[in-house]
């Protein structure tokens, strides 16, 4: 399962097409509001608390953005953070936000947006 947490409607509903192109038996879940995914996945986590889901998450949303998701994921859940891996999906080529996300100990590749082929392929390697 792979969950993209990502505000631009259209960005994530591409993301999505083209994970179910690419990765046709995997189960893709899109959440355009940060609150409301760690809400669902706060659920998910009692209801399938062996799932490992991969989760896409961009970095520039009004509501939350992608570092207090994560930070609020880990206060959530901290049991999850060897699993909920991450990916960070964005726009920024920021080095100061590629450099931050090494921090985090969930996210496990910083991938730049638009969502291409090579995308899909490295999503792949952590869903193997």
């Amino acid at each position: 399962m792979i969950i993209i947490i990502d505000d631009d409607p259209i960005s994530s509903k591409i993301a999505a097409l083209s994970i179910k192109k690419g990765i046709p038996n995997n189960h893709c879940v899109i959440f355009n509001n940060p609150e409301v995914a760690l809400n669902d996945i706060r659920e998910l986590q009692i209801a399938q608390p062996h799932l490992n889901p991969l989760l896409l998450i961009d970095i520039n949303m009004p509501e939350m953005n992608g570092w207090e998701f994560i930070e609020a994921l880990n206060l959530l859940i901290p049991e999850s953070e060897n699993r909920y891996l991450g990916m960070i999906l964005s726009s920024s080529v920021d080095p100061a936000d590629i450099d931050k996300a090494k921090n985090y100990k969930r996210i496990v590749q910083f991938l730049t947006k638009p969502f291409t082929v090579e995308t899909t392929q490295i999503l792949k390697q952590f869903l193997a």
